[in-house]
């Protein structure tokens, strides 16, 4: 009786071998394919009106992508630095797309998501957000700008975000604004404030 048991058995189990290896083996020489992905970057994060921003768009696992158009402020000026280039690396073929951007007004500005095609793929980039400022300085980074730069769940994210101190910004001095008054009102007033700080002066009583 227990050679029959242990012959079934046996026979049990090259049945399961069967039935799982060929799976197992088409899984092995047909590899998971990365799939088609874009991410733009810039250079820096604040700068100052006139500055020079390189815009650089890398594309993955693609043949002949494009890009047909970057949307950006009206105040933002940009070119293309070069064609498309292709980069051999060892995780695989990555396309470059860079392009110089020029931010001529201050404000906090934000580049539009780019859409990147290949054949009949499409993908999108992540928006990018510029500041622009007199100092130059760049702004706090916020959880979900962290989360699509390293493509983090938002909530995770926010918690790297509780444990990285930040330096807060201060706030611009507003410049002072240009007197519009006529060279006659504007010498009489000096001259009223002169005359009334002699007149308030101690020594002078």
């Amino acid at each position: 009786m227990k050679p029959i048991q242990i012959s079934f058995i046996g026979a049990s189990l090259l049945l399961v071998l069967f039935l799982v290896l060929p799976s197992g083996l088409d899984a092995a020489s047909h590899p998971v394919s990365s799939p088609f992905s874009a991410m733009a970057t810039l250079s820096c994060r604040g700068a100052k009106p006139g500055t020079r921003v390189e815009l650089l768009v890398t594309v993955r696992n693609a043949l002949h992508p494009t890009i047909d158009s970057v949307e950006r402020p009206p105040s933002f000026r940009m070119r293309t630095l070069r064609k498309p280039r292709l980069v051999k690396t060892t995780e695989g073929d990555v396309w470059l797309f860079r392009y110089q951007i020029i931010p001529k007004e201050t404000g906090d500005f934000e580049i539009s998501s780019i859409t990147v095609t290949d054949s009949s793929l499409q993908t999108r980039t992540a928006p990018l957000r510029l500041l622009v400022s007199l100092k130059g300085d760049a702004p706090a980074l916020t959880p979900d700008e962290l989360s699509r730069t390293v493509n983090l769940p938002t909530s995770l994210s926010e918690e790297v975000m509780k444990n990285v101190p930040q330096k807060a910004m201060k706030p611009e001095a507003s410049s002072v604004p240009a007197d519009t008054r006529p060279l006659p009102a504007r010498i009489g007033s000096t001259l009223l404030k002169e005359i009334q700080a002699f007149w308030n002066y101690p020594g002078g009583k």
